[in-house]
């Protein structure tokens, strides 16, 4: 049975997280923390709830202690960690505890036998950084004695010396890779029978394999949480990005809520994806967005960190906040490591807290409206991985370009894996599966029964015909041509689409949407193939794109592959009870809480060009107009913009209800009563 989760409370939803990464050299961390000094900068800010530094990925802790196999800096002088907890305590905050994982240098450091061993049988280095691939012995084996001996020890003095209310578990997904380590080849070979573990990511056994290693991780993550909710319950536990968009699945690990922190820079493509994602997890869930950011990459010195803009904050909120989600904010306040918080960013973080706290009820506690569902098959991904990492190493690209092109086209989208999509399949009108092909048989099967009984289908890759089959897709096999680019009609010309394989089909029962070219041409050098094809199947239509289409928009986002995208989504899909009509930079996300009906408008505008050079969002115009027309049987009783108060104008005819607002800054919601 899935664990659902648990958190504070309803009014615990917008959260500081602080965190050092303490090393072995420094001395003087807690020295300017104390209850004068951090509870003014609480109060400045105003988190609901907060997150400290204890332990980081060099392994060194910011407390006393008294573990055995514990790295205190040497010079050490006072106790941080006491001292946020006793202005937590004041304020009546809960605490969590930052806490790396996997990622302990200091422990491989003191234990190499601990630590993860590569392909060579050298000890692995950092996941990350200027580590990444040195034998610094910096991960650990998540079947070693490192959770016994030092992870779940220290959980324990954590919670029995400063009662801390939870952990928060950072450098454990993203830093676990398999390991070659006599045990886990060991216990690789009995479980699967595979006399040993493969080498090359190319090798037929690599899924194999690369499975074996998550779900040794999952039993590791499993262990810890158990350990804590057995020593006090009521202590919450969290592995940052276990059970998020990049780990498809049922979410059977028994940690309390989802959180992960999302990139410092161009965060806003991430959370798209991951609120869409998050939200059917049947768990408590939040997002960590980075307080600040640099240019051209992490480290570099020519690129010094630099405080974000408020209103990019907000904008990436807004996207969390729509979809239900609760948001913290990481700040770190680079070489003050002293312990003080920097007045004027609090005092920024406290603009960016009023607007995430204004839209709690309007926001918290919704229900996505169903229209269309992106597949993110947890089957397929395990089916054909390729990489190393368990969070890096997966290929969800396809599924990214799909929510983003048809949020561009101003559908509702919820992203669901096969545990999630399963139960809840009829309730959509649209199902998308983005060159999905090692899907589950069972999941196959479903969407099958799903076209016949009255479902719309839109499925894509040359890989997908043998899935589904001639008959259900309408087309004749054809052949596959590699590494090739077609030009396909869109709008008012047409685009070049490329694709590692493209299926040349042509039409048995279905009909052409529309074909394909090898010029810019539109009435010049046409094949007698089509680009995509749409086919009545019982009460229903699937319609097919034979090529890697939803990659290629991820990689590229030409506005013409988005209006050939659009167009075939239109055709099979049709009118829908809700839609909208925007700027393309306006998303939408369709909620109701409480018999309302609740549209959510993101606008993801920049002012000024966000580019690789230049990754801040700042000064946002406003978009619009925007009209949104709902089919409902009845006339509302109030239609309101409550977040931004735009100009809103409505009527309602013959079953429908029409809304016009003028423009949206941020983040607005038309509220229908």
């Amino acid at each position: 049975m899935t664990y659902r989760g648990k958190w504070h409370g309803r009014k615990f939803y917008f959260g500081l997280h602080y965190d050092l990464h303490a090393g072995e050299g420094d001395a003087t961390l807690g020295t300017r923390c104390s209850m004068k000094e951090l509870v003014p900068m609480l109060k400045l800010m105003k988190p609901d709830f907060v997150q400290t530094d204890c332990k980081g990925h060099p392994g060194y802790t910011s407390w006393f202690s008294k573990v055995k196999s514990a790295s205190v800096p040497p010079k050490l002088k006072k106790d941080a960690l006491r001292q946020w907890r006793e202005a937590t305590k004041a304020l009546g905050l809960p605490l969590h505890c930052h806490y790396s994982g996997i990622w302990d240098k200091a422990a491989g450091k003191k234990h190499p036998e601990w630590c993860t061993v590569d392909s060579e049988g050298g000890i692995a280095g950092a996941p990350s950084g200027q580590n990444a691939g040195a034998p610094t012995g910096e991960k650990m084996c998540p079947l070693g004695p490192y959770l016994d001996k030092l992870m779940i020890p220290q959980m324990i003095e954590l919670i029995d010396r400063y009662d801390v209310d939870g952990f928060w578990i950072d450098g454990d997904l993203w830093s676990t890779e398999p390991c070659y380590c006599k045990l886990c080849r060991g216990e690789f070979t009995k479980k699967t029978g595979i006399a040993k573990p493969p080498v090359k990511e190319t090798d037929p056994d690599w899924p194999a394999w690369w499975n074996f290693t998550r779900e040794n991780f999952e039993s590791y993550v499993t262990k810890y949480c158990d350990a804590v909710h057995k020593h006090k319950p009521g202590v919450l536990v969290c592995s940052n990005w276990l059970q998020t968009f990049n780990n498809p699945g049922e979410p059977k690990v028994p940690t309390d809520w989802i959180s992960g922190d999302n990139t410092w820079v161009f965060g806003l493509d991430q959370s798209r994806c991951e609120a869409r994602f998050l939200s059917t997890r049947g768990k408590p869930w939040d997002i960590m967005l980075w307080n600040f950011y640099c240019s051209h990459g992490m480290g570099k010195p020519e690129s010094p960190w630099t405080a974000k803009p408020q209103q990019m904050l907000m904008q990436e909120a807004s996207v969390i906040l729509s979809f239900g989600g609760n948001v913290q904010i990481y700040e770190n306040p680079g070489a003050v490591r002293d312990g003080r918080l920097i007045p004027w960013r609090q005092k920024r973080l406290n603009d960016v807290g009023n607007f995430v706290k204004k839209r709690r009820a309007v926001c918290q506690g919704s229900e996505s409206i169903p229209q269309i569902a992106v597949l993110h098959s947890e089957h397929h991904i395990r089916n054909t991985v390729k990489g190393r990492n368990l969070m890096w190493g997966i290929d969800s690209a396809p599924v990214k370009g799909a929510v983003m092109s048809l949020l561009e086209n101003h559908y509702g989208v919820d992203v669901l894996d096969e545990w999630a999509l399963l139960p809840r399949l009829a309730d959509f009108p649209a199902v998308v599966v983005p060159e999905r092909h090692a899907m589950s048989e069972k999941m196959a099967i479903a969407l099958k029964e799903y076209v016949r009984n009255g479902g719309s289908l839109v499925v894509s890759g040359a890989e997908i015909f043998d899935r589904l089959g001639a008959e259900f897709l309408g087309v004749t096999k054809g052949e596959i041509q590699k590494d090739k680019a077609f030009h396909v009609p869109a709008a008012d010309g047409s685009v070049s689409l490329f694709s590692a394989a493209w299926r040349l089909v042509k039409p048995k029962t279905a009909d052409v949407i529309e074909g394909l070219g090898t010029t810019l041409l539109l009435d010049d050098c046409i094949l007698p193939y089509p680009a995509a094809t749409i086919n009545r199947v019982g009460k229903g239509r699937v319609a097919y794109i034979p090529a890697d289409v939803f990659r290629d928009f991820e990689r590229n986002r030409y506005p013409l592959t988005r209006a050939f995208i659009g167009k075939v989504a239109a055709k099979t899909i049709g009118s829908l009870p809700i839609q909208v009509d925007a700027p393309v930079c306006v998303d939408v996300a369709m909620r109701t809480k409480e018999e309302k009906t609740i549209i959510h408008l993101i606008n993801r505008l920049s002012g000024i060009p966000n580019q690789p050079n230049n990754g801040a969002i700042d000064e946002i115009p406003m978009a619009g107009p925007i009209t949104m027309t709902i089919s409902r049987p009845s006339k509302p009783k109030t239609v309101t913009a409550p977040l931004e108060k735009g100009e809103i104008k409505w009527s309602y005819a013959k079953g429908k209800l029409t809304v016009k607002l003028s423009r949206v800054h941020i983040h607005e919601a038309v509220v229908i009563k």
